[in-house]
């Protein structure tokens, strides 16, 4: 079943078609087969730690269990902040129209991690969108495809090759540049003396 966005800019609807970009179909992929002697090929088991059986594909599974040892069903789990406090669980945006925030810079694109790469085929294309996208206009849209916690974040944008939506999580990392002040680590001292001091040739050609 393909997935949709919907999505309203300027008070005018857009619907698209998504297919989620696959990196092997793309550039391929290459395989590691193991063979033994025979040249048959080998599958994959571990061992237990006492030796005494060899586990295969399939027959083991994860399971989560409480502070009792009990098991506790997945769809019984919640998940909590840093506080201790249960979160709620947005809802998935599918099916819903969400607002294209923007034009918005590409530096807020590039503060993001790219998740997913989706090619958008475009069903109904409003011609304000059209015309900013054409412009090179970057546009933040909401995006959840399943219930869950991670942020919903993501970006529409076209080139040469067509439109795409690329969904995106915050890096949290603070860029740096020429002009950027060294910070001086503390209790840091110059050992001129140190035995493993490998910038000194000379110690070695006795």
């Amino acid at each position: 079943m393909a997935a949709h966005l919907e999505v309203t800019y300027q008070g005018q609807p857009s619907r698209f078609t998504l297919a989620a970009i696959d990196r092997k179909r793309l550039h391929g992929y290459t395989k590691r087969v193991a063979l033994d002697a025979d040249g048959r090929e080998c599958a994959t088991a571990h061992l237990t730690r006492d030796g005494r059986f060899l586990l295969s594909a399939g027959s083991t599974a994860d399971l989560y269990l409480n502070n009792e040892g009990d098991s506790v069903p997945r769809n019984d789990l919640v998940p909590v902040g840093g506080d201790g406090r249960a979160l709620g669980e947005p809802t998935p945006t599918t099916g819903r129209p969400q607002e294209a925030e923007g034009p918005v810079s590409v530096e807020e694109l590039l503060d993001c991690v790219v998740v997913r790469a989706y090619a958008v085929t475009p069903e109904s294309l409003a011609p304000a969108l059209q015309s900013a996208l054409a412009r090179g206009g970057i546009f933040r849209v909401a995006h959840r495809p399943r219930k869950g916690t991670q942020p919903a974040v993501a970006f529409l944008l076209a080139n040469g090759h067509g439109l795409f939506l690329l969904q995106a999580e915050p890096s949290g990392f603070e860029f740096v540049g020429p002009d950027q002040i060294a910070a001086e680590v503390d209790g840091w001292a110059d050992d001129s003396d140190d035995e493993f001091d490998f910038d000194q040739p000379e110690r070695w050609d006795a």
